[in-house]
C-alpha cells in the first residue's frame, strides 16, 4: 500500500518517531536545519542510523552537504555516514519492517516544506531496503583521515571561491605617484656658446640634480606600505577592497598629505630645500667655472657671466615653485583588463598564497 505525501516535514518526522531498528536517510542533499528535526529521535539503544549522500568536495563547497551536519550525525551512537557520488534519489526508511518514504524532496527545509514537493510512503518497504543495502554495498566508506581530506579541500574550495567573489566585487587597484620629488637638468655646453670642436673632458654634457625632497618620498612609502597591508602588489599597483578604498583610503591619504604638505611649508622644510639649493648653486658655479674660458661671454667679467647663467637656472622663485608643485595623487583603475598579457598576470595573481591570509582583512 502507498500512500500520496505533501506535507513532507510531518511524514519524515512521523516516521523517524515510530518503530525501527535501522533508520535510512538516503539524499544528495543534508542541511544542519531540516536534520535538527530528526537528531532527538535517532539515537536509540540498540538502533543504528546508516546515511548515504554524495560527498564530492565541490557540492560540499556548494552548500548542498552541510558538515557540521554530517558532524552530528557521526556523533551519534552506532551512526556511519557513507558517500555515493552518483546519488540522486531520496528515500528515507525505518527497517527493518516499517514504511518507508520515497520523494524528490532533500533533507533541506526548502526541500519538506515545499509546496510541489511530491512523495510517496510505501508500506512494503522491502524492495525499498534491498535496493539501499545494494547501494550501502558500492558505497564509499569514510576513516577519520578521509574526513580530514574533505574537510581541507571544502576549506580551500570555500576560500577560492570567496576570494574570487571578493576580487570581483573589489574591481580596483590603487597606485601612488608623486610630483615635484626632484628636479634634474642637462647641461649642454653648447647651449653655453662652447663651439663643439672646443668639447674635451671639462666640457662635456652633465646631468645636473637641483634638489631632491625625501620627505615626499618618504610619504609615498608610507601610503604603499598601507595599500600592500590591505591588498596586493602588481605591477606597481595595489589591489584592495572597495570598502576600503571608499571610506577608509581618502581619509587616510589626506591625513597623510596634509603631513606632508606641514613639514614642507615649516621652517625646517624650508631650512633643508634652501640647504640643497644652495649647494646646487656651488656645484653650478664649479660648472661654470670650468667652461668660462671656451664659452662665448662677450668679454663679460667670469663673475657676472657665472652669476648670470646661475641665476638663469636657479631662479629666485625656485624654492616657492618647488613647494607648490610637489605632492602626492593617486590613481585608480578598474579591474577590466582586455589584453591577453594582462589576463594572464591577472590569473596567476589570484593563485597568490597570500590570498589566503588577505581574506581576513576584506571587509565587503
Amino acid at each position: 500500500m502507498a500512500e500520496t505525501v505533501r506535507f513532507h516535514r510531518k511524514a519524515l518526522t512521523d516516521l523517524v518517531r515510530g518503530p525501527w531498528t535501522q533508520f535510512w536517510i538516503a539524499a544528495p542533499e543534508i542541511h544542519g536545519d531540516a536534520l535538527a528535526l530528526l537528531l532527538p529521535y535517532l539515537s536509540r539503544n540498540g538502533a543504528s542510523v546508516r546515511v548515504l549522500t554524495s560527498l564530492i568536495p565541490s557540492r560540499v563547497a556548494d552548500g548542498k552537504v552541510d558538515l557540521d551536519a554530517l558532524q552530528a550525525l557521526r556523533s551519534l551512537p552506532n551512526c556511519e555516514v557513507r558517500s555515493l557520488a552518483a546519488l540522486a534519489s531520496c528515500l528515507y526508511a525505518a527497517g527493518p519492517d516499517g514504511p518507508a518514504l520515497v520523494t524528490g524532496a532533500p533533507l533541506t527545509l526548502d526541500g519538506l516544506d515545499s509546496d510541489r514537493a511530491y512523495g510517496v510512503l510505501v508500506d512494503a518497504s522491502a524492495p525499498v531496503l534491498a535496493d539501499l543495502e545494494s547501494w550501502w554495498a558500492v558505497a564509499r566508506p569514510y576513516g577519520p583521515a578521509d574526513w580530514t581530506a574533505l574537510a581541507l579541500e571544502t576549506s580551500q574550495r570555500l576560500e577560492a571561491r570567496s576570494l574570487n567573489d571578493e576580487i570581483g566585487r573589489i574591481g580596483a587597484f590603487v597606485r601612488v605617484s608623486v610630483r615635484g620629488t626632484r628636479r634634474t637638468r642637462r647641461l649642454d655646453p653648447k647651449e653655453f656658446g662652447v663651439a663643439a670642436g672646443d668639447w674635451g673632458r671639462l666640457v662635456r654634457p652633465v646631468e645636473f640634480a637641483m634638489y631632491k625632497l625625501d620627505d615626499v618620498i618618504r610619504a609615498k612609502d608610507d601610503l604603499e606600505a598601507v595599500l600592500a597591508d590591505r591588498g596586493l602588489e602588481w605591477n606597481g599597483y595595489y589591489l584592495v577592497p572597495r570598502h576600503f578604498l571608499e571610506h577608509e583610503w581618502p581619509r587616510l591619504f589626506a591625513a597623510r598629505e596634509k603631513q606632508l604638505r606641514d613639514r614642507l611649508q615649516s621652517e625646517e622644510g624650508k631650512a633643508v630645500l634652501k640647504a640643497q639649493l644652495g649647494q646646487a648653486r656651488r656645484e653650478l658655479e664649479a660648472f661654470f667655472g670650468e667652461i668660462y674660458q671656451r664659452a662665448a661671454t662677450g668679454d663679460m667679467p667670469a663673475e657676472t657671466w657665472i652669476d648670470v647663467q646661475v641665476t638663469r637656472l636657479l631662479t629666485e622663485t625656485l624654492s616657492s615653485t618647488v613647494l607648490e608643485e610637489s605632492g602626492l595623487e593617486y590613481r585608480v583603475l578598474t579591474i577590466l583588463p582586455e589584453d591577453p598579457r594582462s589576463v594572464d598576470e591577472l590569473q596567476r595573481l589570484l593563485q597568490e598564497p597570500k590570498l589566503r591570509s588577505l581574506q581576513l582583512t576584506f571587509h565587503i
